[in-house]
């Protein structure tokens, strides 16, 4: 963090942050160092809204959300997000130059299909609203981002450069992070945290961590949710198996008169097992079209809640039935084997 009662003005702020990133460079096997907020695995990035122009505005709120990121030259290179048109901030982005942003695929797509969003410009709240126009001066690949609008949708992420923010007293400086590429192991948290202190005693480190570190942890919250519903999943998939299997016991264990009468007719074992399985796999197929389509709508209707929502594989497909197709011909050809050795005579006098 950078506390105003140490850095009041932008120009101090700017002064700190590029000292602090000049000490970084000179560490022994550092091959870049820049900085961005808030963190790239911060799994609630600040929402922003913004207009773009010649859009309507959607009503009523009057404004889309984005994703808003304050970057320094080179931050989207540091962390591999690969720039798909225009450029990256530079150094000559500073407070007198024109506003400028970069924003994500999905927002180029979404506002501009079939052509080039180079010099295109966005604004931050509504169209008629007091704050400036920043212009489109490079395009990047979709990162992803977990956040709740709670009003609309989140179009995609629009960064700014952060000396221009600096600027206009909109910076979060409470979330600034440090992206530090290393060609060795000789760069360590201590040698890090000593530098930082070198630039500036006063610049408050909370925590280091490598990017990988960082992406486990930003994932720690979807696995949790991943395991408790694959657990679920597997429950209910148990549930079916040996709900299926009591009703299809129950359904032949009622036909033992029948089997008892066409035994005396003549009927092998084979065939009355046969018949058993005609009713189950009836049955089956019936149950797993009918849980498909059910499965395909509520998975169509979460992803257009969750658009990463993964689509589902054919094992998860397979395997479900093949549970299932376990189930059933254990609950009908136990009971039918069964029924096949009794005696039709003491059968028909028991009914």
């Amino acid at each position: 963090t950078v506390p105003d009662q140490f850095f009041p003005t932008a120009k101090a702020k700017q002064n700190a942050l590029d000292a602090t990133l000049a000490q970084l460079r000179q560490l022994p096997g550092v091959t870049s160092a820049t900085l961005t907020s808030p963190s790239p695995m911060n799994a609630s990035w600040n929402l922003m809204p913004f207009n773009p122009e010649s859009a309507p505005a959607p009503e009523p709120r009057g404004y889309y959300f984005a994703y808003s990121r304050i970057a320094a030259p080179g931050y989207f290179k540091s962390i591999d997000q690969p720039l798909l048109q225009g450029r990256e901030f530079l150094e000559s982005d500073g407070p007198d130059a024109p506003l400028v942003c970069v924003v994500s695929n999905s927002v180029a797509r979404r506002f501009w299909p079939g052509q080039n969003p180079i010099g295109k410009r966005v604004k931050w709240g509504r169209l008629d609203g007091p704050r400036p126009w920043f212009t489109v001066v490079g395009v990047v690949g979709d990162m992803k981002a977990i956040a709740d609008p709670q009003d609309g949708e989140v179009v995609g992420m629009i960064a700014r450069p952060l000396i221009q923010m600096l600027e206009q007293g909109t910076a979060p400086l409470d979330d600034i992070t440090f992206v530090v590429h290393a060609s060795s192991k000789a760069v360590s948290e201590a040698s890090i945290r000593t530098a930082l202190a070198r630039a500036d005693v006063h610049l408050a480190v909370y925590n280091t961590v490598s990017l990988e570190d960082a992406a486990a942890q930003s994932r720690t919250t979807e696995r949790f949710i991943f395991v408790l519903l694959s657990a679920f999943g597997l429950l209910g998939l148990l549930l079916a198996a040996v709900g299926l299997y009591g009703l299809l016991s129950l359904q032949v264990a009622r036909r033992q008169r029948e089997f008892g009468i066409r035994s005396a007719f003549g009927a092998t074992a084979a065939q009355l097992i046969q018949l058993v399985a005609k009713q189950g796999a009836r049955l089956l197929v019936a149950g797993f079209v009918a849980g498909a389509l059910t499965t395909w709508a509520i998975f169509r209707l979460v992803q257009s809640q969750w658009a990463e929502m993964p689509t589902p594989n054919l094992f998860a497909w397979v395997g479900g039935g093949a549970v299932l197709a376990i189930a059933v011909a254990i609950a009908c050809l136990l009971p039918a084997r069964r029924a096949s050795r009794v005696d039709p005579i003491v059968v028909l006098r028991y009914e």
